[in-house]
């Protein structure tokens, strides 16, 4: 594989922070998938810098370094999944689930899933140090999700935010949304791009 031609315009990862909101949804999902068992074989699998944060009191409002949520997910799917990364994308949909508050799935439920979004993308910077994420060509049955200014390290980053858009996407009342990843900055595009369909 040749240089990203984005390399020389994207954030630095190693200077990307994410919240600890981010690995301790990853922590309980994999508890509740293969319980606890399930969690001391994966801090047995991730890299050290990784294990040292997670052997922490990791705090939700804390900042981390954003390569750990990637390792994390990447152990996920190394020692659970299949090496397709289809774990990430469930990881994903659980946080979305979780994180979701009563009100939160209420608003959901009775309001527009865009409007919906747009205030998610005004949140973005609660979880993340650096780009931005913005709806747009919302219809009756699709819409269209991009992130900017973002470098995701791997694909493994990719597939959790298609599973939260799916899953957030279900917990508007949307039927059989599937959320497709169809650009990525890795891959060379310009922003990551997810386009969004439903049943209306």
């Amino acid at each position: 594989m040749g240089p990203n031609p984005n390399d020389d315009v994207l954030p630095d990862p190693a200077t990307t922070k994410s919240k600890g909101f981010t690995l301790k949804g990853a922590l309980a999902f994999v508890e509740y998938s293969f319980g606890p068992k399930g969690v001391a074989d994966l801090l047995e699998a991730v890299d050290e810098e990784t294990r040292q944060v997670l052997e922490t009191n990791v705090l939700s409002s804390s900042w981390y370094p954003f390569r750990v949520q990637v390792n994390l997910y990447e152990s996920v799917d190394r020692v659970f999944g299949k090496g397709d990364l289809a774990l990430c994308r469930e990881i994903g949909r659980y946080t979305a689930a979780r994180e979701s508050s009563t009100m939160h799935k209420l608003i959901l439920k009775f309001s527009n899933l865009e409007i919906w979004l747009r205030s998610a993308a005004l949140m973005w910077s609660m979880y993340y140090s650096c780009g931005a994420i913005r709806p747009e060509g919302f219809s009756a049955d699709s819409g269209t999700i991009r992130v900017s200014g973002f470098n995701p390290i791997s694909k493994a980053f990719c597939y959790d935010l298609a599973g939260w858009l799916e899953k957030t996407a279900e917990m508007s009342g949307k039927k059989t949304p599937a959320v497709i990843h169809t650009e990525c900055v890795l891959d060379g595009c310009p922003e990551c791009v997810y386009s969004a369909t439903w049943k209306p």
